[in-house]
């Protein structure tokens, strides 16, 4: 019986491999190379499974290449390893295009009627992707935006330091819930979908079964679907009378589903989405960017040095004995004159980035002349790899660098962008750069700011973990830790009363890498 077995158990084995070699077979020779799985036919889907998006350091070392493929039976991922690639990319972006996601994601997430995704199969796309950049171009609206976001971090941070003599403080959580109320109030007003705790839940349950609904059938509990319509119910509720407080950015949204046709009931569903770019990537990227400087005391003090030097922060002293101080935190100095604290965030970034961008190639596309990538198949482009590579970032790429987007003595700040922008990926790459790229990074350098200034936080534990357990199978851009960390948050009593932001006008942008 157990010869029977094996050899059962060899013929499968060798039909694998037999028809790992037929679909190789019909490669151009042209197509870039493509590298063999341990495991026929299935292995890079196991390696993705096991490792996450950290599968592609692995395979680009194996590869040795700029670019190769990644094969399942016929399907094929072409894996763009070089940030060399990427001004080609760029100028093909009409062949190699996002578009075909946000149609699939408005099924796939937003459980989009049969006639709504023929719709978004049109240039409804385009059209809420140009609606939404003017939105959040810097202007009045955008300005409305950001007034409102910090008004409401302002209460969140609060709270905080007010709870700080009790119990501790589950900092992933606390990120989550700062990002999703902060960004609500901006986008929806005070009384906007996520008031209630239960949606607010729901919601990051919701998040935690991505991956299984865009697959289709790997809920099989259909909890990840209960979560997601309570989520769907509170904005069908908060759609079907948008409150005259609500944003330009979401009056515009819904404007435009609208004139091209949606029903209401979709229309609320496809607003709901709308949030997977912004909480789930703003909250882990807030949460490792506070990690990352309050596990550093030398350079949380020079943060905190840089926000007095820059006038940033400013201290009013109280006009009368027994009234309190006012501290003013000028958001316009913030994102223009304090280097070292957007570095931090930057860098942050640059270190923890994980997911890929993805394109559709629409047709065949002559990469740089030599490199062949077949209509109907993917291209991926691992921003984890890129963001490693010794030729842009020096032979520290792998190390955390708090100065490394500090402009250096005697170079301009024009001259440290244009050197870095080409490696420079969370954001995307143009033309999908994120349009929320500003709001977003002035939100979370506004936070991280407030509680340099106005907080000590260390683990409950007293020691940082150096290097945590991440979880992979989250597919926001930066992977959150497997295990939240409970936070013990000192006030520091220096900086105790009154806090306001003076906002100022967007037209002073944060000097990103990315642009």
């Amino acid at each position: 019986m157990l010869r029977e077995l094996l050899y059962v158990a060899a013929g499968l084995v060798s039909l694998a491999y037999a028809a790992d070699i037929f679909f190789n077979g019909g490669d151009d020779p042209r197509e870039p190379v493509r590298i063999r799985p341990r495991f026929p036919l299935i292995g890079h889907v196991l390696g993705l499974m096991a490792e996450g998006p950290t599968y592609y350091r692995k395979t680009s070392k194996a590869a040795g290449t700029e670019i190769y493929t990644l094969g399942c039976f016929n399907f094929k991922v072409y894996i763009s390893a070089s940030s060399r690639l990427l001004p080609f990319i760029q100028k093909h972006s009409r062949a190699l295009s996002f578009r075909p996601f946000l149609q699939l994601v408005a099924r796939k997430y937003g459980d989009a009627s049969d006639a709504a995704y023929e719709i978004f199969g049109g240039t409804l796309p385009d059209d809420l992707s140009q609606s939404v950049k003017m939105s959040l171009a810097p202007g009045r609206h955008l300005d409305q935006l950001s007034l409102r976001m910090g008004k409401r971090v302002l209460v969140d941070i609060q709270e905080l330091l007010n709870n700080s003599n009790g119990d501790g403080v589950r900092l992933l959580a606390w990120a989550r819930h700062a990002v999703v109320q902060a960004t609500s109030c901006a986008v929806y007003g005070e009384e906007h979908p996520f008031l209630d705790p239960e949606v607010e839940s729901s919601y990051w349950k919701w998040m935690t079964y991505l991956t299984a609904h865009l697959v289709g059938w790997l809920d099989v509990t259909k909890k990840g679907y209960a979560a997601r319509q309570r989520v769907f119910k509170s904005y069908i509720r908060y759609c079907s009378n948008v409150p005259e407080e609500s944003s330009h950015l979401m009056k515009e949204h819904q404007r435009v589903l609208g004139e091209a046709g949606i029903s209401n009931t979709d229309k609320a569903k496809q607003a709901a989405i709308f949030t997977i770019a912004s909480f789930s990537n703003s909250a882990p990227t807030l949460y490792w960017t506070l990690w990352e400087l309050f596990s550093r005391p030398e350079i949380l003090s020079e943060v905190r040095e840089e926000l007095l030097t820059s006038g940033a922060v400013v201290v009013s002293p109280p006009e009368q004995v027994d009234s309190e101080k006012t501290f003013v935190l000028d958001v316009a100095i913030l994102k223009s004159h304090c280097p070292l604290l957007l570095s931090v965030f930057q860098e942050t970034q640059r270190t923890r980035h994980v997911n890929p961008s993805f394109r559709k190639v629409l047709h065949d596309t002559l990469l740089d002349d030599k490199y062949l990538l077949k209509e109907g198949h993917y291209l991926q482009v691992p921003g984890n790899v890129i963001h490693y590579e010794t030729n842009i970032w020096g032979p520290t790429a792998s190390q955390f660098d708090p100065y490394r987007f500090v402009p250096k003595k005697g170079e301009g700040e024009k001259e440290m962008l244009v050197k870095t922008a080409s490696g420079f990926v969370p954001w995307g790459a143009a033309p999908y750069l994120c349009p929320a790229r500003q709001f977003a990074a002035t939100e979370i350098l506004i936070i991280a700011a407030l509680l340099a200034m106005r907080a000590d936080i260390t683990p409950a534990g007293g020691r940082w973990d150096k290097n945590p357990a991440l979880n992979h199978a989250d597919l926001a851009t930066l992977s959150p830790p497997k295990k939240d960390v409970e936070m013990s948050v000192g006030v520091r009593e220096d900086w105790v009363g009154k806090w306001e932001l003076k906002m100022g006008e967007s037209k002073s942008r944060v000097p990103l890498a990315s642009g």
